[in-house]
């Protein structure tokens, strides 16, 4: 993974098989927004907690984020998870330009 651990997104599934995008996480908190019917928002969990219910999966962040996106817009995001996601979704953009 490139640059801090703790900016770099992160596609988790859980036990029921649900999947999560990391937005935000400090080593104390993680922050994440989860594929559900209906309105997508944020959740929080301590680390330890966190670290306990998910597991990363090596999917594709970009057609990740683009299933979420197209989910929000057609269900609704709350403001910070549209924040978290669109933010992501710009540092992902600024890592490949970065790369040419």
């Amino acid at each position: 993974m490139r640059g801090n651990w703790y900016d770099a997104g992160m596609i988790v599934t859980n036990a029921q098989h649900e999947t999560a995008i990391v937005t935000r996480r400090d080593g104390r908190t993680v922050v994440f927004v989860r594929f559900k019917a209906g309105k997508l928002g944020c959740e929080r969990l301590t680390e330890m907690m966190f670290r306990e219910q998910w597991q990363e999966v090596h999917y594709p962040l970009e057609e990740t984020l683009d299933r979420f996106f197209a989910h929000g817009q057609a269900h609704g995001f709350t403001q910070e998870a549209l924040n978290g996601l669109e933010k992501l979704k710009a540092r992902e953009r600024n890592a490949l330009t970065s790369l040419f």
